[in-house]
């Protein structure tokens, strides 16, 4: 089906080069259709095993735990069998680039590092955080914490819970707000009584994408709390280009990111009590006028300058094949 996709696309025009960001849907094009043009591009947002591996809640026992083992084995070899036909990898963080290297083999020199990006002009900070809060019905009073994760284990929610349980100065004056859905909500729900957070958390639910950037203009930090795989880390550039600050774990590629701004703004680890320390220590600064207007400018000029589209496209046309039309791209 995808070959017959595949011919269906290139009958339009000539192919100069085919990228591909999934390798299931590539690995017959690649296989039968590899001289349809002249350069095969992979770009990896993560590993498609290691993905996976993430997914279930539930430790499979018995044949469930066979068939998971295969089913990795599988997109790990499907995978590889495409990356390791492509002329040039590209991957959003030195992070992948190690781990593509590491785990399939590939030559330095075939990975590329082309960074993800915010539109700097939709995500913009505001000056006046209070009517943004006021018009999404947040709390004015307290210092607004905010994150945005899939609701699976692998977003280290559940840690973010235990430092708000063990930080008295953060529930002494922080509201934390948590968007987005999935299979662990019922778990937080109730992982927020029996911490006795109640009042102190609010689950949000999906944000429209429309609706992100007034999320992060009414925080007052921006929270990932990652157990695994942050392969480059989307929400963080998005709440950095809106100038405001971003305490992240040292997990993939969080800590390349906000080290640019403030080393202090990694944590020490992944855990509910290095969460907490890292709080702790955030708290004063976004309550001195002076570190947070630091904080808010060296995050926004690290995307103005790093992580934009611009720089994306400017980067991304060469590995095209395409360098003379570097200027119009």
């Amino acid at each position: 089906r995808s070959v017959a996709l595949f011919d269906r696309m290139r009958q339009t025009e000539p192919l100069d080069a085919v990228v591909i960001h999934q390798a299931l849907a590539a690995l017959g094009p690649m296989l039968f259709r590899r001289h349809a043009a002249a350069r095969w591009i992979y770009v990896c947002h993560s590993l498609a095993h290691e993905e996976f591996a993430t997914r279930t809640i539930d430790d499979p026992k018995g044949v469930g735990l066979v068939r998971r083992r295969l089913n990795g084995y599988g997109r790990r070899w499907i995978e590889r069998a495409v990356i390791t036909r492509c002329d040039q990898v590209i991957v959003l963080s030195e992070y992948m680039r190690r781990r593509v290297m590491d785990v399939h083999g590939m030559p330095a020199g075939t990975v590329a590092v082309v960074p993800g990006a915010a539109d700097p002009r939709v995500f913009q900070p505001v000056s006046d955080r209070s009517a943004v809060r006021k018009a999404l019905g947040l709390p004015d009073e307290r210092t607004l914490l905010f994150t945005v994760r899939n609701l699976v284990p692998r977003m280290g929610l559940d840690n973010l819970l235990d430092a708000l349980e063990l930080s008295a100065a953060v529930r002494a004056h922080c509201t934390l707000v948590i968007g987005g859905e999935g299979p662990l909500r019922p778990h937080l729900e109730a992982g927020i009584r029996r911490r006795g957070l109640d009042g102190l958390v609010r689950l949000a639910g999906f944000v429209p994408e429309a609706e992100l950037p007034r999320y992060y203009q009414a925080a007052d930090a921006v929270i990932m709390p990652t157990l695994q795989l942050e392969g480059f880390g989307l929400v963080t550039v998005e709440a950095l280009a809106c100038g405001t600050p971003v305490l992240g774990t040292p997990v993939g590629a969080i800590p390349e990111i906000l080290t640019q701004v403030d080393p202090a703004l990694v944590t020490n680890g992944t855990a509910g009590r290095a969460l907490a320390e890292g709080l702790d220590r955030l708290l004063p600064l976004l309550h001195d006028p002076d570190e947070r207007r630091r904080l808010s400018l060296r995050g926004r000029m690290l995307v103005e300058q790093r992580y934009n589209w611009a720089r994306h496209c400017a980067d991304l046309a060469p590995l095209l094949g395409a360098a003379e039309k570097r200027k119009a791209a």
